[in-house]
């Protein structure tokens, strides 16, 4: 199969090597499992495989974000590798996040495609992971910031529910220069200035249009402010300006 790369302005490299992926899946008539995907690049790999491409996708468990996707030569069941682990922990040396964890394995050197959807909840940290990392991740990791860990290979079924902490914004319009504006506490400049250099994703898409008219139920990531839902308009000022709920990931 080949697709006009120039059709994904901005993420060419990543349609290549699927497209190298999926030729070896042709090419060797057999199953090819991608690393993991994050969720931006999951819904441009879904689009590029449209309905020509069998495959399958996992992350772990049913919500999960950070997926692999296996691309299959002809309908058949698959079971996608990936390795659930846990630790229990104890907050005696203070709170841990998801940046926590994730710096905990970039300084082990664990590239991110090795690893799904890190869950940190008040008594225990999941991860998912590539299980050809599984040993050397129980062996090494025992520590997260300083709180002692250990991890274990775990059945346990998960099911993850974000924390959001919503509150009322009141907004001139849906544009999303406005939103990332009110969002961040920034100017309309510097606002646009952010989007037009990639900082922004709508739905885990990155969007340089400042005038992008956003929708309810959009997630906006805001590279180095956070990640918001735009909930609902709840009501229009008797000056035309919105109220809306949103809601920051915490």
């Amino acid at each position: 199969m080949s697709v006009a790369i120039e059709h994904y302005r901005g993420n060419e490299e990543f349609v290549r090597r699927l497209q190298d992926q999926i030729d070896r899946m042709e090419r060797w008539n057999r199953v090819v499992v991608t690393p993991f995907f994050s969720p931006d690049q999951i819904q441009i790999a879904e689009r590029f495989c449209g309905h020509r491409i069998l495959y399958r996708k996992d992350g772990g468990y049913a919500q999960a974000e950070r997926c692999r996707l296996a691309f299959l030569p002809w309908e058949e069941e698959v079971q996608i590798p990936v390795l659930h682990l846990k630790a229990k922990i104890s907050y005696s040396f203070g709170k841990l996040a998801h940046r926590d964890v994730l710096g905990a394995l970039m300084n082990l050197g664990i590239e991110r495609d090795k690893t799904g959807d890190l869950i940190v909840e008040q008594d225990a940290v999941h991860m998912f992971v590539d299980p050809d990392i599984g040993n050397y991740l129980i062996a090494n990791l025992t520590q997260i910031k300083r709180c002692a860990v250990h991890l274990e290979p775990s059945e346990e079924s998960v099911s993850y529910e974000p924390d959001i902490a919503y509150k009322s914004l009141i907004v001139s319009s849906l544009r999303l220069d406005t939103l990332v504006a009110a969002l961040a506490r920034l100017s309309r400049a510097k606002a646009a200035d952010l989007i037009r250099s990639k900082q922004v994703k709508v739905d885990h898409v990155i969007l340089e249009q400042t005038s992008y008219l956003c929708d309810n139920t959009c997630v906006i990531s805001i590279r180095g402010h956070g990640r918001f839902q735009l909930k609902e308009v709840v009501k229009e000022t008797k000056k035309g300006n919105l109220v809306i709920e949103v809601g920051m990931y915490q």
